[in-house]
C-alpha cells in the first residue's frame, strides 16, 4: 500500500510540474514560420500584429507573424542596427 501512495504521489507531482501549453494566437501561422530563411539587414521596422517590432518586413513574414504595418510599435523604442 506504502509503494501505491508514493507512486500516485510521484505521478501527481510530475502532472504538477509539467508546462503549461504556451497560449495561440490567430496572428502568428506556425506553418509559415522559416527559421533557416534570410533577410537583408534593411531596417524599414513593422509592427506585428503580435505588438512585436521586426527589423523590416521579411523578418516579420518569416516569424509567421499574417499581418504588420510599417514603422515601430507603439511604445516601442528602436534603433537602427550598428553600421546603418
Amino acid at each position: 500500500m506504502l509503494k501505491f501512495a508514493s507512486l500516485a504521489a510521484s505521478g501527481l507531482l510530475l502532472l504538477a510540474c509539467q508546462r503549461e501549453t504556451p497560449p495561440t494566437t490567430d496572428c502568428i501561422d506556425p506553418s509559415k514560420i522559416r527559421q533557416d530563411a534570410m533577410c537583408t539587414m534593411e531596417y524599414a521596422p513593422v509592427c506585428g500584429c503580435n505588438n512585436q517590432t521586426y527589423s523590416n518586413a521579411c523578418q516579420a513574414s518569416n516569424a509567421g507573424v499574417k499581418t504588420f504595418t510599417q514603422g515601430p510599435c507603439p511604445g516601442t523604442e528602436t534603433s537602427p542596427p550598428k553600421g546603418q
